[in-house]
């Protein structure tokens, strides 16, 4: 058997999900000797092309004057019971954690899972979390299956939060 696959798997701990990505979308960060006389490879998600980066302002746009952006989707990927927690006006919740492969399903599984109709490629997809970690996780997989339009807000529901809070008083 040889050190390449076709596929490569990603696993998220917490939940014990796979998900098959395209090798393509990993490059070889490390490689190490083992004891054994076997190698052993460490993996990094790489981008074909960059995501937008975000901050509060750019989304506080996108949450105002939604008709302005037509095209743009909020997608929050934290669990659903920290979107039910409070969320940013018009974000759709896609959570990462437990459905890491959401933008992988067909339209109808997809509708079916998250009671919405799934996102076209045609549209940019800005994702955010609590602090811009499964965010980044997010988007790069949203990447790896052909959603090439995509942005990240890597300040997230705490940054989103803390501005909002400071504009009330």
């Amino acid at each position: 058997m040889g050190l390449f696959r076709p596929f490569a798997s990603i696993v998220v701990p917490a939940s014990r999900t796979f998900v098959r990505v395209p090798q393509s979308a990993f490059r070889p960060i490390a490689l190490t000797s083992l004891k054994s006389g076997w190698s052993q490879r460490s993996y990094s998600v790489l981008s074909q092309c960059d995501a937008k980066l975000y901050n509060y302002e750019d989304i506080k746009k996108i949450t105002t004057h939604p008709e302005t952006f037509p095209n743009t989707v909020l997608v929050d990927v934290r669990e659903p019971v920290e979107f039910e927690e409070g969320h940013i006006p018009g974000a759709l919740n896609v959570p990462f954690k437990s459905s890491p492969g959401a933008f992988d399903l067909s339209g109808e599984d997809f509708e079916e899972s998250f009671g919405f109709e799934k996102p076209g490629k045609d549209k940019e997809l800005v994702f955010y979390c609590l602090g811009g970690v499964r965010s980044t996780a997010a988007e790069e997989l949203a990447n790896s299956f052909g959603y090439t339009k995509r942005g990240n807000y890597v300040g997230s529901w705490e940054d989103w939060i803390s501005h909002e809070n400071a504009s009330e008083k």
